[in-house]
């Protein structure tokens, strides 16, 4: 049987961006490698927090009563425990409508978690619907593989060719992949917990063809970092906010060195049509 006449074998490996699945040399890994000097002259982060100050280890009072200030010395694991709760009071304008539990979990991962990978079910239900949401659109990976699959199976074989995988990889790769960067994700938490996913890879898992018809499943793996790198911080949309000078300080700075992790998420989709 010639190359042509191959039926596609099972499961294949589609496509895979560029940034590969567990990449711990990207920049928004790094972690506790930057000094208070560096931090406060290089990025401009001398105010962290209106109330503690982590680089004197101190919390600051303002009475009521009086215009004194009162400054109270705290030891610096007391200090990063308070940045931590500020962390979660100043993600409530990111977060109020929909996912505030997955970005809570995310918070207490990054302070508790040792840098261990993170991944939960309402994650993956949240990736999935975002997959599926966008499946009308004509650019969209999951609608752009159904077009091809559908437009090039071998009807009268029913099979898929193996000759047709590169050109099918080609399509995929000029799609729209997965992220989450629509207006909602700017205030259900997901565009703050994840936002653009770092890498993706897809996988044809089956492929059924009876008479005119076709079912195939597909499963999408994502991977987004944890973390923030120079070019975040430095972002002016983020540079003067609390929360992320908040997240920069408790990641990159040697002393408290919190550990950024990887942030996993899975979906099966399942694509049914007809020959046309």
């Amino acid at each position: 049987m010639t190359q042509s006449m191959q039926a596609l074998h099972l499961p294949f490996t589609l496509f895979q961006t560029q940034n590969r699945m567990d990449d711990d040399s990207a920049d928004d890994m790094k972690c506790g490698d930057l000094s208070e000097f560096q931090i406060r002259k290089n990025f401009r982060l001398e105010k962290i927090s209106g109330q503690y100050d982590p680089w004197r280890a101190e919390r600051t009072d303002f009475p009521i009563s009086n215009y004194a200030v009162i400054r109270h010395k705290m030891r610096h694991h007391e200090v990063a425990a308070k940045l931590f709760n500020e962390f979660r009071r100043e993600s409530r304008p990111f977060s109020f409508f929909g996912h505030r539990g997955l970005f809570m979990a995310l918070i207490d991962h990054f302070q508790y978690g040792d840098g261990k990978p993170f991944s939960s079910s309402e994650l993956n239900g949240a990736y999935k619907r975002l997959i599926e949401s966008a499946h009308s659109d004509n650019a969209n990976s999951s609608k752009v593989i159904d077009k091809f699959i559908r437009e090039n199976i071998d009807w009268d074989n029913g099979f898929f060719a193996e000759n047709k995988k590169q050109a099918l990889r080609k399509v995929i790769g000029e799609s729209f992949l997965p992220t989450f960067n629509r207006l909602q994700d700017k205030m259900n938490g997901l565009g703050m917990s994840v936002h653009g996913i770092y890498a993706t890879k897809i996988t044809l898992k089956s492929l059924e063809v009876n008479g005119d018809k076709y079912k195939a499943t597909l499963h999408y793996k994502g991977q987004d970092h944890f973390g923030l790198d120079d070019r975040d911080i430095m972002d002016p949309r983020f540079h003067h906010l609390n929360i992320f000078r908040i997240w920069f300080v408790l990641q990159r700075w040697r002393r408290y060195a919190y550990k950024p992790f990887f942030t996993n998420m899975a979906a099966t989709i399942t694509l049914t049509g007809s020959k046309k």
